[in-house]
């Protein structure tokens, strides 16, 4: 479990949520100072626009990303349209696969059998109290703060935003990690430092399919995160 230790340890974690399950970006993010890095499988995703493929069309591209890359590599195993079988569920974790992620409105009720995995939840816009209490009473261990409506992608960070983040991190014990649906800067990492993010997670909305820019967008967040 190197990724929940590394939310444990660290001031704060990079996690590159890749646009495209591709080797070259996975190269490009890992070499740019991700410290963790994440793909997805039966998924449409709104933010890249991309429809990611089912287990099989990964698998190989997988064992060879956690092959040659020191970092744990995470999976979204799904989403509304379909979701992992408990079996490739079992071969990810076997292959070395560190961490899942999915909605909690995706989630099967027994994904929480899994003995390696550590487990990522993600809330969306329509989060309250009792789901967070729920939560934090789970076996779930890191709640991923996916809580901007759509509509709302790629617009800047604004405070009620960073009070809504400060709000989750004060009222649960899991750590939190914060996805950049909204355009978020590199020097505002800092901001959700101080409410208690234990993790970002860039992703198209900052990274965009430009591999160059994924490069750079990926050092400047690095950058960003040592000098805290």
């Amino acid at each position: 479990m190197l990724f929940k230790n590394l939310l444990e340890n660290n001031k704060m974690t990079l996690v590159v949520s890749l646009p495209e399950n591709s080797y070259e970006m996975a190269k490009a993010a890992y070499e740019s100072g991700a410290q963790a890095l994440k793909m997805h499988i039966n998924v449409h995703h709104r933010a890249s626009g991309n429809d990611f493929g089912n287990f099989q069309s990964g698998k190989e591209l997988f064992k060879r990303i956690l092959e040659e890359f020191n970092v744990p590599l995470g999976i979204v195993p799904g989403g509304e349209e379909a979701f992992a079988t408990k079996e490739e569920m079992q071969q990810l974790e076997d292959m070395g696969v560190d961490f899942y992620s999915a909605y909690y409105h995706h989630l099967p009720a027994n994904i929480a059998s899994t003995k390696k995995l550590t487990r990522m939840v993600a809330i969306d816009s329509n989060y309250n109290d009792i789901v967070l209490r729920g939560i934090n009473n789970s076996p779930m261990e890191v709640l991923e703060a996916s809580i901007m409506p759509g509509e709302t992608y790629g617009q800047p960070l604004y405070f009620r935003d960073l009070m809504q983040y400060s709000a989750i991190a004060a009222s649960i014990s899991k750590p939190v990690l914060v996805p950049t649906q909204k355009k978020i800067k590199p020097e505002e990492v800092k901001l959700l430092h101080e409410v208690g993010a234990k993790a970002i997670m860039i992703g198209a909305v900052v990274t965009t399919k430009d591999i160059e820019n994924l490069k750079r967008v990926t050092a400047e967040f690095r950058e960003a995160i040592e000098r805290l």
